[in-house]
């Protein structure tokens, strides 16, 4: 009878270490950078696997710096970089393999500031297939893209530049739908059961890599920021 109840406690441990394992995607909170420097593509610590990825034309826009919350964080700007065309402005955060059979948590705290060019931020597959889009205006108004190949937006919200929010966006590929959440001072924004950007849902990568993806505006500007905090991908609820 002990060694049954033994074996049974090794499963549940083994399911359980499995179970934490597996529920992060991505994990990216900067604690373990250098202010001043780059951000480390291989992203340290658990899941192993997730990465950070953008382009060497894009490394004059990206910093790590110490904010006033007093963790480290991720300065993207729009100062003046050489060499940006349509396709290398991107900084993306991708996740590990998997699957989209069960909810995923898309979940990030930044700041916005300054003025200067819209910001566009993609959840995707981690290929080709773009889940949802969103704008952030420097006067904070947040657009919710409806219509990918007419660009037809809708206008959900605004998030004042300088006031921290977290933007959570619950994704069900089962129904094709997600929720998107974005919680801040002064009033949260909510948006349920939006569709996916793609009508077919077969067209999306499974097993997939999903990320978040962020891009400026073509131009510069030496005032324009977004101060990323963390950015996770998780089976978990926040």
């Amino acid at each position: 009878m002990k060694k049954v109840e033994i074996s049974l406690m090794v499963i549940g441990i083994v399911l359980l270490f499995f179970s934490c394992k597996t529920n992060a995607i991505l994990t990216s909170n900067f604690e373990s950078e250098v202010i001043g420097s780059l951000p480390a593509k291989d992203i340290p610590g658990t899941p192993d696997g997730d990465m950070i990825s953008y382009f060497p034309e894009l490394e004059p826009r990206l910093r790590i710096v110490a904010p006033a919350s007093g963790s480290k964080a991720l300065q993207f700007n729009m100062s003046p970089a050489s060499g940006l065309t349509a396709h290398n402005q991107w900084l993306s955060f991708r996740g590990i393999s998997t699957n989209f059979a069960e909810t995923l948590w898309f979940t990030y705290t930044a700041v916005h500031s300054g003025m200067g060019g819209e910001l566009a931020i993609d959840y995707a597959d981690g290929s080709a297939g773009t889940i949802a889009r969103m704008y952030i205006g420097d006067n904070g108004d947040v657009r919710l893209v409806r219509d990918f190949a007419t660009s037809e937006s809708e206008l959900i919200g605004n998030v004042p530049p300088g006031v921290s929010h977290t933007v959570i966006l619950t994704l069900n590929m089962n129904s094709g739908t997600f929720n998107l959440s974005i919680l801040k001072e002064g009033g949260n924004i909510t948006v349920k059961d939006h569709r996916v950007i793609l009508e077919n849902i077969l067209h999306y990568a499974n097993p997939a890599k999903p990320s978040v993806n962020f891009r400026f505006d073509d131009g510069e500007s030496m005032e324009r920021k977004y101060v990323l905090e963390s950015v996770i991908i998780s089976r978990k609820e926040p």
